[in-house]
């Protein structure tokens, strides 16, 4: 059971660094407020469509999913948004639209990814400062400056295979790259990013 879940946890991290949807293509994920359940870019078509639906007290996290399966479904994104306020299933409501769950996986795996992260803080925490040859006060510091936990973990990552600090990566993160992007600047696999994480879930289990 354990390596399932290792196994799934690892999987959405590099769907979080590696890979973007059709409707993830403008803006970035910052680790200053880091407000975002995981990353969700933007199409410029939706951007004033989710700015209507904000002002009616609709939740971010929500209209960037409900516009997911409002293209996917072809249905306009405000029922999509009334059956999931009834229900609270994204799945739910992906199929009662037509839409193969499957399709929002990705969401929930990455649900999974952070929840599991938190829920051993006590490990991963320490972890990361061994990991880099940092103080662990250090890497709180940016915890609470306002970066997510799942946030430090890519960064961290990343730093260890590009041999630069932390800091640069997370400026980066705050300039307005996505973690994908920084990848690929230093031209790291993911592959490698998979191994590493791997490393930090077997630590997190024994």
């Amino acid at each position: 059971m354990k390596k399932i879940v290792l196994f799934m946890v690892c999987f959405a991290f590099l769907i979080g660094v590696a890979s973007v949807s059709p409707v993830e293509a403008t803006s970035h994920h910052t680790y200053h407020g880091d407000k975002h359940e995981h990353p969700m870019e933007w199409e410029e078509a939706d951007k004033e469509k989710a700015a209507e639906l904000i002002k009616l007290g609709y939740d971010k996290h929500d209209i960037f999913h409900a516009l997911k399966l409002s293209q996917l479904a072809n249905v306009e994104v405000e029922k999509i948004l009334a059956y999931y306020k009834e229900n609270k299933s994204w799945e739910e409501t992906a199929a009662h639209f037509g839409v193969d769950k499957a399709k929002v996986n990705h969401h929930h795996n990455w649900k999974k990814h952070k929840k599991y992260l938190e829920e051993n803080k006590d490990k991963v925490l320490p972890y990361l400062a061994s990991y880099l040859n940092k103080d662990e006060a250090e890497l709180t510091n940016y915890l609470e400056e306002g970066a997510k936990l799942h946030t430090l973990v890519k960064a961290s990552i990343l730093s260890k295979l590009a041999g630069i600090e932390i800091k640069e990566i997370l400026a980066k993160s705050e300039n307005g790259q996505t973690f994908r992007e920084i990848a690929e600047e230093y031209k790291i696999e993911k592959a490698d990013m998979f191994k590493e994480m791997k490393k930090l879930k077997q630590a997190i289990e024994e």
